[in-house]
C-alpha cells in the first residue's frame, strides 16, 4: 500500500527540469516527497534490468525518473478510461490505512 511521508524536498539548483517534471508543471511538480510500497522482488529486479538496459536511450537521469515515468503512464491512463482524460479530484489526503482491498 502507498504511504507518503512528511519529508518533501526541492529539486536541487542547477539542475536542469526533466522532461517529467515539466509533465506536471501546473502540479506540485517542482516539489517531490518520498513514498514506500511493496512490491515482489521478482518485479523490483525485472525492473531494475530494464533501467539499467534502457536508461541512456530512455533518457532517464536516475532511478527515480523512470519510476516517476511508470506512474505517471498509470495515472494518465486511468484518467482516459474513468474520467475523460481529467485529472481526479483529490488531494494531500492520506490514503485510508489497512489491509489490501480483495477482489
Amino acid at each position: 500500500m502507498p504511504h507518503a511521508d512528511s519529508r518533501s524536498e526541492t529539486a536541487p539548483a542547477g539542475r536542469a527540469a526533466s522532461p517529467l517534471g515539466s509533465a506536471l508543471a501546473g502540479e506540485a511538480g517542482s516539489r517531490r516527497t518520498t513514498i514506500t510500497f511493496y512490491l515482489t522482488e521478482a518485479l523490483r529486479n525485472r525492473a531494475r534490468a530494464a533501467y539499467r538496459s534502457t536508461s541512456f536511450t530512455e533518457k532517464d537521469s536516475s532511478w527515480s525518473e523512470m519510476l516517476n515515468k511508470a506512474l505517471l503512464a498509470e495515472v494518465e491512463r486511468r484518467e482516459r478510461e474513468h474520467n475523460d482524460g481529467a485529472t481526479f479530484e483529490g488531494g494531500d489526503e492520506p490514503l485510508a490505512p489497512g489491509r489490501p482491498i480483495g477482489f
